[in-house]
């Protein structure tokens, strides 16, 4: 079993809200458009997305101006296509796809997150209605492809404070009680969502409640709002939360890249540092884990490449830190800069034996799944309920046929009580000898 511990599927109708439309349009500069290309992009996305259609038409004229200004490249379409998919069942259809491509074995199982993103303002807005339908979207993955997309619903602190329906902490609390969803997405930069938030304490205290594990984005770009916000997800922040809250998991997604780096003297280094040292520190139990997905080194020049996956390969053979370390892609945002598959083959192809321990061990004790003794995390064994619960519904395995993980987890049927045997019935008088006719005198 591959697990591909981060990914996305929402698409552009269930996320581009105001906000992400401005936090997309600099993360695309960031990549080396201008920045009238990249407002043309968000200003085609704007016009073009009829939430009530697949979007084909707006999508061949997306690519006409891709190709007449030779901006972007496949990826950037690629990156365009996926967001423009009619629903998020496209999205997740897609990813699997692409993941049981790249599997050795066809008749392997495949496993993927599915991480929400809630961009909004502090202020109330109707587009921050989007998020309830990529929440609902989202979960009917779990039971089109059950045991194959586990959802990690959002937190935004900007929610907490808003009334019932509304309440980000009502939202967290009802997914993960629920069991549809088994962990928490954090985005810190996305404006300044700090440990001290509002509502932050809080929401580490239901995930320690529900065992839940978290994953939060941790470095410098992506979607942060500015550089301000992005150090907000400086991981020695976190620390007091972490050792206050002892049942929760937290890992640190794209290992802490500050920055491109080689030389450890650098100040871009700290962040790696310090994360490696709260893998290590025994106080934290273990609990704190970084993944690889879309990082800028294994896609640099050979040199900065060499060095990325030597280090990685020497974290991986140092047993403090071996067991703490996650594989993902970052699908579909990973089509900013590279494909999925070009992305898994060269992890593939660098970690050789190493592959598996990062891509199916770690992913497995991170998220919960059955241990030696089969002992299941709290909050992946709701989870199995939720499915339980909710199979044989209308959209159970329109997707994909279960898992064999979940399949081996759902309890075998009762046989049905055998009917009592029916009491024996009396037998029957003997017939009566007919009587002899009495002789006539």
């Amino acid at each position: 079993m591959r697990i591909n511990a981060h990914c996305h599927v929402f698409n552009f109708k269930t996320f581009l809200t105001d906000a992400a439309k401005a936090i997309l349009s600099a993360r695309l500069q960031r990549g080396g458009l201008s920045k009238p290309f990249a407002e043309l992009i968000i200003s085609f996305i704007d016009k073009r997305l009829d939430r009530d259609t697949d979007n084909r038409t707006a999508l061949g004229e997306l690519h006409d101006m891709l190709n007449t200004r030779r901006r972007g490249g496949l990826y950037l379409w690629e990156f365009l296509r996926i967001g423009f998919l009619p629903d998020v069942s496209a999205v997740a259809d897609d990813l699997l796809a692409k993941t049981r491509d790249l599997l050795d074995d066809p008749a392997e199982d495949a496993v993927v997150t599915a991480l929400m993103m809630d961009v909004i303002g502090r202020e109330p807005s109707a587009d921050d209605a989007l998020f309830h339908d990529q929440y609902r979207q989202t979960v009917e993955q779990a039971l089109r492809h059950p045991g194959r997309v586990l959802p990690f619903v959002a937190f935004n602190p900007d929610r907490v404070g808003r009334p019932a329906g509304e309440n980000g902490l009502e939202i967290v609390d009802g997914a993960l009680s629920s069991g549809a969803c088994v962990g928490v997405k954090l985005y810190p930069s996305l404006a300044e969502h700090g440990p001290d938030s509002p509502g932050m304490k809080d929401l580490f205290a239901l995930c320690d409640t529900h065992h839940a594990p978290i994953v939060m984005h941790c470095n410098s770009g992506g979607f942060a709002a500015s550089p301000a916000t992005a150090l907000r997800c400086y991981p020695g922040d976190w620390k007091p939360l972490l050792r206050t809250c002892q049942n929760v998991r937290l890992d640190f997604a794209h290992f802490a890249d500050e920055d491109i780096f080689t030389d450890p003297k650098s100040a871009p280094y700290r962040w790696r540092n310090m994360l490696v040292d709260m893998i290590k520190d025994r106080e934290l139990g273990g609990r704190v884990y970084g993944d690889v997905s879309y990082q800028d080194e294994p896609l640099g020049r050979a040199s900065v490449r060499k060095a990325y996956f030597e280090r990685l390969a020497g974290y991986l053979n140092d047993k403090s830190l071996s067991r703490n370390i996650l594989w993902g892609t970052d699908y579909y945002m990973i089509y900013l800069s590279r494909s999925n598959s070009e992305y898994w083959d060269l992890f593939k192809y660098e970690m050789g034996d190493l592959f598996p321990v990062i891509a199916q061990d770690n992913p497995r004790r991170f998220l919960g799944f059955a241990d030696a003794q089969g002992h299941m995390a709290p909050n992946l064994a709701r989870h199995v309920d939720f499915l339980r619960r909710m199979s044989g519904t209308p959209l159970w395995e329109t997707g994909s046929p279960t898992a064999a993980w979940l399949a081996a987890a759902f309890p075998a049927p009762k046989p049905a009580p055998k009917a009592p045997k029916p009491a024996p019935k009396a037998p029957k008088p003997a017939p009566k000898a007919p009587q002899a006719a009495p002789k006539q005198s």
